[in-house]
């Protein structure tokens, strides 16, 4: 077990320097053209904003239990970000100086919404367009408020493939559970085998649609996280660098396991230290499995979450 781990320690050491090698040389390509405006217009700021969001809960998370090796490969992965972000809002287009920084980024987020769109209307139908438009639907939904943009994006969306409009009216709506109801679309949305190319290409059009609204809400930033892990792990099928958070109900009594496998029938019965429990499922985000955790600790049911 100690080679098993030295090993793995060395090659996560390795993956930290390839890691920064890659942001470097992604940076590189775009600093040496950073003054040409069709080159600060096709960086998304929105994208960027969303990526350091994400990467900062796991950054504190890496500092307070000590991964050193990743913690530098997250603060370099939000340095990438903030380049990013300066290099959208035209900072160094020449015709931009003397605009102030806030104007630049609000200018640059005007432009992006106006363009997102783009990738759903030029996408072709793709296996499983019925499952896509579900998982769409669903995040639609999630902030409990519908609004016009979204209906219109699922509109045109559904008349470009010849499938029924989902039937959805602005406003408030109700409802509970339907982050784990996402993350099932999705995952049936993949059993379906899609090429790897047409799933990534879906990651981006949900990174797109969530910012149809003008602001990313908490539930979105935390399922939009989870449905990327999974993604990303469905593309690369590499999970010997990806954390995985595995949720466990530990019953404490014969009438709560009873309960437990009434909630979630076939699920997988596990040993651990000498006693019972119920796995609930598997996570990419440490958020998505706390929130899964607090909806059965609600239920009465202990519950935590272990990293993998």
């Amino acid at each position: 077990m100690s080679s098993l781990t030295a090993v793995v320690g060395w090659l996560l050491t390795i993956s930290v320097f390839v890691s920064i090698l890659t942001n470097y040389l992604i940076i590189n390509k775009l600093w040496k053209r950073k003054h040409l405006k069709d080159v600060a217009e096709s960086v998304s700021i929105s994208a960027a904003l969303l990526g350091i969001a994400t990467a900062l809960p796991l950054l504190a998370h890496f500092v307070i239990i000590g991964e050193t090796q990743l913690v530098v490969k997250n603060s370099f992965g939000i340095l990438t970000g903030v380049i990013f972000i300066l290099i959208g809002a035209g900072l160094w287009v020449r015709s931009n100086r003397g605009v102030p920084i806030g104007r630049l980024m609000r200018r640059a987020l005007r432009l992006e919404r106006q363009e997102s769109s783009y990738l759903i209307k030029s996408m072709t139908r793709p296996k499983g367009a019925e499952r896509i438009l579900d998982v769409l639907e669903l995040m639609a939904r999630l902030d409990r408020q519908v609004h016009e943009s979204e209906i219109r994006l699922l509109a045109d969306f559904a008349d470009r493939w010849h499938i029924d409009r989902p039937r959805l009216e602005p406003g408030e709506v109700k409802g509970d559970g339907v982050e784990l109801e996402v993350r099932d679309a999705v995952r049936d949305y993949l059993e379906l085998s899609p090429p790897h190319e047409q799933a990534a290409q879906l990651m981006d059009v949900l990174n797109l649609f969530v910012k149809a609204d003008a602001e990313v809400s908490e539930e979105e930033r935390v399922v939009l996280e989870e449905i990327n892990g999974l993604i990303e792990h469905y593309v690369s099928e590499d999970t010997l660098e990806r954390r995985t958070y595995e949720v466990l109900i530990v019953p404490q009594s014969s009438n709560q396991f009873e309960a437990a496998e009434t909630l979630l029938p076939g699920c997988e019965i596990k040993e651990r230290r000498g006693g019972k429990v119920i796995s609930v499922g598997t996570f990419y985000s440490h958020d998505y499995a706390e929130a899964v955790c607090q909806k059965y600790i609600a239920l009465g049911l202990f519950t935590a979450q272990v990293s993998g």
